[in-house]
């Protein structure tokens, strides 16, 4: 099975986008929440994921992974959002050998994420980039 979905190219690990317009949405202060929750319960997301499908539990990988690819979208992690898609149709197929490889993509993701996280700027910084840039 071709583990990556048709006509798509790998996403980028993190985009700024997708926080810009939950903060539009609601405000920054939630939307810098969400992005140190995320950061915070990556790991253990990401551990879930792996765990549930090493053991061959369909529902809960299923559910572990639906979990992770919606907040990563959320949270900008289209890299990691796509991952979990892949992951979620060897699923789907019972394709266990897909599944554990893309398990193993998603683990093997897991730092490239974080540091991508970690060196983003803040919101409230990119924000007044953009007033700046519009006088």
């Amino acid at each position: 099975m071709n583990k990556q979905l048709p006509n798509e190219s790998p996403k980028p690990a993190l985009e700024a986008e997708h926080l810009q317009q939950l903060s539009k949405e609601a405000s920054v202060e939630v939307a810098e929440s969400f992005a140190a929750d995320y950061a915070d319960h990556l790991p253990r997301r990401v551990e879930r994921v792996v765990r549930t499908v090493s053991v061959r539990d369909r529902d809960f990988a299923m559910d572990a992974s639906l979990s992770l690819k919606t907040t990563s979208w959320l949270a900008g992690a289209l890299r990691m959002n796509q991952l979990c898609r892949e992951l979620e149709l060897a699923l789907a197929l019972a394709d266990w050998a897909a599944a554990a490889s893309s398990a193993q993509d998603i683990a093997l993701h897991l730092p490239r994420l974080q540091d991508a996280l970690s060196t983003r700027p803040s919101l409230a910084a990119e924000l007044q980039t953009d007033v700046s840039s519009q006088r």
